[in-house]
């Protein structure tokens, strides 16, 4: 149903802009809160954004300074009829003592937040569609030791579904990945365990999508793109540090082979507000990859970048691992044909050369 309102949390950001986008798309007017009048300007000036050209009354903006505060979202509550709530509000700079709180704590207290103030001030709140992750339903050991789990799993077909869960891992963390998919498990566990417990007029459901892929419009250089690319295709040239970050270099590298197109998340993400669309319930959105493809398929696309030699034909040895998910919900219920990573990596690719070519190179 089109023109019903929707409270957007994190649409400034590479998700949550895409979600914008299709919200408008789909007819939904559209409240967003940002930290700054910085932000904003950025969102207005995007190509998407130009291009649909929303007036006033379907495009809104509300000043939120900290999202993760109590009552945080209590004045952006008024008149909203759904919630799209993917803002998360973990912190970059902290010590390695305070990892828990940094990563844990906030995004559950991030969660809680958005739960609190649509259960106090959003009479008319009728669902959220939160952002989870499928690290928040598989332990952090999968991804931060994927040689160890591509022999654990070797020869068997391991699935995963939208109704798995697991535990929330316990502190001390051996790394910011184990506490990032730790603060994952838990946020996810407290916003179900909030709808189980206090029985709010709303229901929810949690999109679950692996390692995003897709053209960042608020990118505006290459950074975004290069630190998803530089070990896939050798010769997308040298980080923020000035050295040289060239995949040829780096011998053999295991990881698990999980991504998902960003539009695709998007959609999910509106889709899911349909009525037709039972609430209370997830969705895993994850495609099969083969990281050992992406020369291939950067060669089959853009072969010129070869030729020039901006990239090199050679590069490490992948092992692709295996981590199955049921994503047959995404079909069978929201009506959606998960893009492969030939689409994905194209639009990376295709990003990162025409970003490299605005800048003159």
């Amino acid at each position: 149903m089109t023109g019903e309102l929707v409270l957007l949390t994190g649409g400034t950001g590479f998700l949550g802009y895409t979600i914008l986008v299709d919200l408008l798309k789909h007819g939904y007017r559209v409240r967003v809160p940002a930290r700054s009048d910085d932000k904003i300007a950025r969102v207005r000036a995007a190509s998407s954004i130009v291009a649909l050209n929303p007036p006033a009354t379907q495009l809104m903006f509300v000043i939120v300074p900290d999202m993760a505060a109590r009552g945080a979202y209590d004045e952006a509550m008024q008149g909203v009829d759904f919630i799209i709530h993917v803002a998360a509000p973990l912190p970059t700079d902290h010590l390695e003592a305070q990892i828990e709180d940094a990563f844990v704590t906030a995004c559950v207290q991030g969660n809680l937040s958005i739960l609190r103030s649509a259960q106090n001030k959003g009479k008319m709140v009728r669902r959220i569609v939160m952002t989870s992750s499928t690290v928040a339903i598989a332990h952090a050991d999968f991804y931060s030791d994927a040689a160890a789990t591509a022999q654990r799993e070797a020869g068997e077909e391991v699935i995963r579904g939208p109704d798995t869960r697991v535990s929330v891992s316990a502190p001390p963390y051996k790394s910011q990945l184990h506490a990032y998919c730790a603060a994952k498990t838990a946020s996810l566990d407290a916003a179900e365990s909030f709808v189980r417990e206090q029985t709010p007029r709303f229901d929810l459901i949690s999109i679950m999508p692996s390692l995003i892929f897709g053209k960042d419009e608020l990118a505006t250089d290459t950074d975004s793109t290069r630190m998803l690319m530089y070990r896939l295709l050798p010769g997308t040239g040298s980080g923020s540090d000035g050295q040289d970050n060239s995949s040829a270099e780096q011998g053999e590298i295991a990881a698990v082979g999980n991504a998902v197109l960003c539009t695709d998340v998007a959609r999910a993400h509106v889709r899911a507000l349909d009525p037709d669309v039972k609430g209370n319930q997830s969705f895993v959105l994850n495609s099969d990859v083969k990281w050992e493809d992406t020369v291939l398929i950067a060669k089959k696309h853009f072969p010129h970048a070869f030729e020039s030699g901006l990239f090199r034909p050679g590069g490490p040895k992948w092992t692709t691992v295996p981590l199955r998910w049921d994503t047959a919900k995404v079909r069978d219920v929201l009506g959606i044909d998960l893009s492969t990573y030939d689409v994905m990596a194209k639009q990376v690719v295709g990003e990162y050369l025409e970003k490299l070519g605005s800048k003159g190179r």
